[in-house]
């Protein structure tokens, strides 16, 4: 439990700066993907091999090549982020977190849009819906 509180730590800080400046600290980013690396070689996050940590890389490499295609639509620092989510739960977790948040991105964009608050063209940041996604995965 305490190496979820470790990332919502790290993902607070980074939620917090993408909300309101919508850029990503990449500082923070890097310094939780060392400390989860560090965590997974000294055995902290139990036994796991170099096989699982490379699979949990996959939803943050996934958001590389969809900012890559989308011409940074979807900012780098998602996947910066995801790529940290990734080595601190894994694989699983990471791809759960990803689903909750982009449901409830989706679910208050269409809100906001339908009561006029934003237009279609909008930017939202998505890491406090990632912060989410993960308070959500936590406790359930």
């Amino acid at each position: 439990m305490w190496i979820e509180i470790v990332l919502f730590l790290f993902l607070a800080v980074c939620a917090v700066f993408d909300g309101f400046s919508r850029q990503v600290p990449l500082a923070v980013v890097w310094i939780g993907m060392l400390t989860a690396v560090c965590f997974r070689v000294c055995g902290a996050m139990g036994e796991t091999g170099i096989v699982e940590a490379m699979l949990s890389l996959i939803p943050g490499a996934g958001f590389f090549l969809l900012s890559f295609l989308t011409r940074e639509k979807v900012g780098y620092g998602d996947g910066w982020t995801l790529l940290m989510i990734g080595l601190f739960v894994g694989v699983y977790r990471c791809f759960l977190i990803l689903l909750v948040g982009l449901m409830a991105e989706s679910a208050v964009a269409v809100v906001l849009m339908a009561v006029g608050k934003i237009k279609r063209d909008r930017e939202v940041p998505f890491l406090p819906f990632l912060l989410l996604g993960m308070g959500v995965v936590v406790c359930f």
